[in-house]
């Protein structure tokens, strides 16, 4: 499998598009139960991965509900900390997208990483949110939501069936990228794109309610 997103925005070095599924929705508290993401390398190739993690808690029905994993399905995965040197690895030397992870992705898996001692300083990566593009493009309509279902039927004119499923979310956030990447030809300048994901005002909009935001002013912090 191939991305058209590098002919739109040339890549450096691989780009992660990742998604969490968590126990809940308090960083620092809950914790990783799946981590699923496509790899774009520079020449558009992908390697897909996803993998479910222990978290060494019980998952809040109301997350279970939403996701569909339970603690069953986790009991015999490993732990964060036995695949933290493997998660790092993949990362290291790598830039990040996604959808709304400025707002709660990325503060997860930065809370994950010093559990285990390490900081995961992702102020140094480039980083490509699709629902902060989103925001910027697409007016507020106060009767519908803009989450990655609705971006997904407004750009890519398809049901996302496979929602909050790691796999699921990871594929169609980076068909979003693509199209958002076709339709604003202003989105293909990092230069640009780091301009927008330092608006405060844009990032305000973008961000859940349940999730802190990450401060771009304050590298290497998360709280």
């Amino acid at each position: 499998m191939k991305s058209i997103l590098p002919q739109f925005l040339p890549l450096e070095r691989p780009l992660i598009i990742f998604d969490l599924e968590t126990t809940g929705l308090a960083v620092g508290e809950d914790k990783i139960i799946e981590i699923a993401y496509e790899k774009i390398l520079p020449s558009g190739d992908i390697v897909s991965y996803c993998q479910r993690i222990n978290p060494g808690r019980a998952i809040a029905p109301e997350a279970s509900h939403i996701n569909g994993i339970y603690d069953k399905d986790v009991a015999d995965a490993p732990s964060f900390a036995k695949l933290s040197y493997e998660l790092w690895s993949m990362f290291e030397g790598a830039d990040v997208g996604g959808f709304n992870i400025i707002g709660f992705d990325l503060p997860f898996l930065k809370g994950e990483f010093a559990s285990v001692g390490k900081n995961f300083d992702f102020t140094s990566k480039k980083v490509l949110d699709a629902k902060i593009l989103y925001h910027k493009t697409e007016a507020r309509d106060m009767f519908a939501p803009r989450n990655l279902s609705a971006a997904y039927k407004l750009y890519c004119g398809k049901e996302h069936t496979t929602a909050h499923t790691g796999a699921g979310d990871v594929r169609a956030t980076v068909e979003i990228l693509e199209r958002q990447l076709e339709k604003y030809p202003e989105f293909r300048d990092w230069t640009y794109i780091l301009d927008l994901h330092g608006n405060k005002k844009l990032l305000e909009s973008a961000k859940t309610e349940h999730a802190p935001l990450v401060d771009f002013a304050s590298p290497g912090t998360l709280f």
